[in-house]
């Protein structure tokens, strides 16, 4: 806004000096074009002088509520480009969008977005990098140990969370539950395992190797061992080695399926009915997690742009979905009275 102030001044300087030169007519006709152009010059110039947040996406409702939610609120205060980005996509066109921008922030939707920027950083090593914000990505953490100045929010909920709010919905007790899991979430897995014990609740994990050219004969194995230690519940992680399609035929439905278990997801596809899959998600508001960013990016502009030993964030907005058709064809009981507290119920 200083720099508007001053063309105006700049003006009211220009008009005392050249105005009284003028005859009559000429200055009323001057004045009244002057009033006319002047305030959309100043406010030309103050969209100009907005900072620029540049944000990278993948295509997809899901993300576009996301977008929404980090605009909302700020288009007043900021400039915003957003550069849609996919499998196909190359990180020339990060460089280019970001040379060509020069933004005060960036932020990343989706994991490719961020494994793209995370290229583009690797590429220009030198190169002083705007503050980022990765969100609305599986296993975020992972992701920003190797990004520089860059924070987020988590996109998968405490497995805690979700089965003390499912716990509460069925009849049946929760004590033990069950994830198969890769070697390198272990730490993770290990982590939720400490916050269930403190409710009670015992996660009980089987392990599989990174890479593994038998990998859907383990995770079949892996799974029929935890059914068979009588776990009440599986928990599956966002892990798209292991849920890819060819996963998804030759093991999870298989053996999850046939299974008379509540199963906890952490995607709402997962509760589509025809696959008989999962029954139970919290997963977050899409709209909310775009506020939340907006929130962080305007503590990043109170700060000078500086994120500092920010801690990367858990969602704060969640919806809760529940399969109760998943339910009863499993046999698997629940109290009707609770089903209001859900926030959506499929059937």
């Amino acid at each position: 806004m200083a720099s508007s102030v001053n063309t105006q001044k700049d003006y009211k300087r220009f008009w005392a000096a050249f105005v009284p030169n003028m005859s009559k007519l000429r200055q009323l006709l001057f004045i009244v074009l002057s009033l006319l152009v002047l305030p959309n010059i100043a406010l030309a110039q103050d969209d100009d002088d907005k900072p620029t947040a540049l944000i990278f996406t993948a295509q997809g409702q899901a993300f576009n509520e996301v977008v929404a939610g980090i605009t909302g609120d700020l288009e007043e205060e900021l400039s915003f480009e957003t550069y849609m980005v996919g499998k196909s996509s190359k990180v020339s066109e990060i460089e280019e969008q970001m040379k060509k921008l020069k933004p005060k922030v960036v932020i990343l939707v989706e994991n490719v977005s961020i494994n793209l920027y995370t290229k583009y950083q690797k590429k220009n090593p030198d190169a002083e990098f705007p503050p980022a914000i990765a969100l609305a990505a599986l296993f975020v953490d992972r992701y920003l140990a190797k990004l520089k100045n860059a924070t987020g929010i988590r996109y998968e909920i405490p497995a805690v969370t979700s089965i003390v709010n499912m716990r509460g919905l069925l009849s049946k007790e929760v004590k033990k539950v069950g994830v198969v899991h890769r070697k390198w979430t272990a730490g993770m897995v290990a982590e939720n395992a400490r916050y269930c014990a403190r409710e009670g609740i015992e996660l009980i994990s089987y392990e599989l190797p990174n890479k593994d050219s038998s990998m859907d004969k383990k995770l079949t194995k892996g799974l029929k061992t935890l059914i068979d230690k009588d776990v009440d519940a599986l928990w599956i992680l966002n892990d798209n080695s292991l849920l890819n399609p060819q996963m998804f035929r030759s093991s999870w439905l298989p053996v999850v399926g046939k299974a008379d278990l509540p199963v906890i997801v952490g995607v709402r596809p997962f509760l589509n009915t025809k696959w008989n899959f999962g029954s139970f998600a919290i997963v977050p508001d899409h709209y909310a997690l775009g506020v939340q960013a907006a929130s962080i990016i305007g503590e990043l502009m109170d700060d000078d742009w500086e994120i500092g030993d920010r801690d990367i964030e858990q969602p704060v907005s969640v919806k809760k979905v529940v399969n109760i058709s998943v339910l009863d064809s499993k046999d698997v009981k629940y109290r009707k009275d609770k089903l209001s507290q859900m926030d959506e119920v499929v059937q």
